[in-house]
């Protein structure tokens, strides 16, 4: 009895663990939107008010491990002060943390606003 009691707390632990990771960033911090798909090639250090943009869309929001079907790939990504950010290839709501290997989730408006950011230098979704 004792030895599932502190298994349990052992897993409750963990499990807290794993549900409070979030994403937090330097305020300051520069971004790098990257897009290489079919004949457009973007490699682009964004101006402060679109990379605070994507600062917002991620900046606090939970990480989970998870097994999405939506492609992912570093061609398609922005990059905040080294750590690299890919939104889901198909316009899902999703975007991998690809240094934690783990996804948060982003609302409409906020996956809007990425396209439109990523479309300013010739991005496009859907780009699978």
């Amino acid at each position: 009895m004792k030895k599932l009691v502190i298994l349990c707390l052992i897993g409750a632990l963990l499990l807290g663990l794993c549900a409070c990771s979030r994403v937090t960033l330097r305020e300051d911090a520069p971004v790098t939107l990257r897009f290489h798909y079919m004949d457009v090639s973007a490699d682009v250090s964004l101006p402060e008010a679109e990379a605070a943009q994507l600062r917002g869309i991620v900046e606090g929001k939970a990480l989970s491990f998870d097994t999405p079907s939506c492609g992912f790939t570093k061609d398609v990504s922005f990059e905040i002060n080294g750590r690299v950010f890919c939104p889901a290839c198909d316009t899902c709501r999703i975007i991998k943390d690809c240094s934690s290997g783990k996804y948060l989730n982003i609302s409409q408006a906020e996956r809007e606003l990425l396209d439109q950011i990523f479309a300013n230098y010739g991005g496009f979704f859907p780009c699978v």
